[in-house]
């Protein structure tokens, strides 16, 4: 174990308790590097604070923010109270696998880690129960290769043109520069959806990135039963979505016009005929050769069509 921690494991949380020891039984296991493992609560009302002490003990540091600070804000205020170089932002839900933090700090121990903003790896996803859940079903993300070699860098800018239309970065997998962090401003509590993404863009534009290849050390908890997972309510993260890629001078096209789909078409199932029609708006309006996509698959068709005609009709034959 070396005497000086190089990096900090900063788990935010709030009411976190359904799923905190596996989380922190995954940190604490961990090999290798010495590291400082940060506990930033927002104030949970569950056993969170009590169930971290009594695991992790005097190996944690647990701090309370004086008041709820939100998604972004928790995030930032657990990278400022850190006390390395690099910090994990890593979930209260996710599992660390062994060898996770060893690999982080080999790619921080290399030349030139002072240049770079974000160190970033695989992640796969598993589901309540920790089994694990295909792609098929939800993207793990990631950066594909074929890679040659141990670790991928790319220049300023380098990264941020892979990340332009679509999210590949895990939060759990990314290890942040505390100056990178500093530099940009840290996470924009303007969104809430696209806030992991939009610190990514920002950072990897002005800084160096590391790619780690291996496979992935990281599970992403999907919750399956989640209502935020199986349907999302409304349409804020598709709209946040385009304001981000809108923002940056990308005009959202046919993938971001497909999610709209998705979204009308699970919304009219679920009943909601008002939204369903507004997101297949969204969708046409952004790629109109989206109704190629809708025409491909007849029953589909049927349901898109009888929604844009008779959209009182729509909701009494197709939901659910």
């Amino acid at each position: 174990m070396s005497a000086a921690p190089r990096i900090t494991v900063a788990l935010p949380t709030c009411n976190g308790e359904a799923h905190l020891a596996e989380a922190l039984a995954g940190v604490l296991a961990q090999q290798g590097p010495a590291f400082d493992l940060l506990v930033c609560d927002d104030r949970s009302d569950d056993r969170t604070v009590p169930l971290v002490r009594e695991i992790a003990g005097d190996r944690a540091r647990v701090e309370v923010n004086p008041e709820r600070l939100g998604l972004a804000g928790n995030w930032n205020r657990a990278i400022a109270l850190s006390r390395t170089p690099w910090v994990a932002v890593f979930h209260q839900d996710d599992v660390m696998r062994p060898g996770d933090l060893a690999a982080r700090v080999e790619a921080i121990e290399r030349p030139g880690a002072d240049g770079r903003g974000l160190i970033a790896g695989p992640a796969d996803v598993i589901d309540e129960q920790g089994r694990p859940v295909p792609p098929s079903v939800v993207e793990p993300g990631g950066l594909s290769g074929p890679f040659d070699g141990r670790f991928i860098d790319f220049a300023p800018g380098g990264l941020a043109s892979r990340l332009a239309s679509a999210n590949l970065l895990r939060c759990s997998a990314v290890t942040t520069s505390r100056r990178a962090h500093e530099a940009v401003g840290g996470f924009d509590p303007g969104y809430r959806y696209v806030v992991d993404w939009d610190f990514w863009l920002r950072v990897s534009d002005r800084f160096g990135t590391t790619w780690i290849v291996q496979d992935p050390k990281v599970a992403v908890r999907w919750h399956v039963a989640s209502e935020t997972h199986r349907f999302k309510v409304g349409l804020d993260d598709l709209e946040e979505t385009r304001r981000l890629l809108e923002s940056r001078g990308v005009r959202p096209g046919r993938r971001l016009a497909r999610a709209y789909l998705n979204r009308a078409h699970d919304a009219l199932r679920a009943g909601r005929v008002d939204l369903a029609r507004t997101a297949l708006d969204r969708a046409v309006r952004l790629a109109p050769s989206v109704l190629g996509a809708i025409l491909a698959d007849p029953r589909l068709a049927a349901q898109m069509a009888t929604l844009a005609v008779a959209p009182g009709l729509a909701g009494r034959c197709f939901a659910r």
